[in-house]
């Protein structure tokens, strides 16, 4: 299995207050401080999409929030991804990026490891 495989099911597309919300699963093998997510980033028929905020349990807000959070990405809670852009029922492309930051993986002294992560796929909003 690869750290991608799972990322972004074919059910992750939702809708929210009229606008989409997506669900993202971790792309490691384990959980990790949601302080090392790194950047969210999304595009949706090709367009890049701005992402709102994110959530987890005990944390929501800005991704560039989520450094000073003391909440924990679980393998079983996909993170909450909430996008500036109108619900439209359909077939959608997705590319979803996501970045974390392995804590205990160093490239060098003092630089942890960054695992990148890419999917592009297809999600159905009903």
């Amino acid at each position: 299995m690869t750290m991608t495989e799972g990322m972004v099911g074919p059910d992750a597309l939702s809708e929210r207050d009229g606008r989409l919300a997506l669900a993202v699963r971790l792309p490691w093998y384990r959980s990790l401080p949601l302080s090392c997510l790194e950047s969210v980033e999304v595009a949706v028929d090709g367009v890049p999409t701005p992402v709102c905020w994110v959530r987890v349990p005990g944390f929501a807000g800005p991704v560039q929030d989520a450094w000073n959070s003391e909440a924990t990405w679980d393998l079983r809670d996909p993170l909450d991804v909430s996008l500036d852009s109108e619900a439209r029922p359909g077939v959608h492309a997705l590319e979803v990026s996501v970045a974390v930051r392995i804590p205990y993986i160093q490239q060098a002294p003092g630089v942890a490891l960054v695992q990148r992560a890419v999917v592009r796929t297809e999600g159905t909003l009903r």
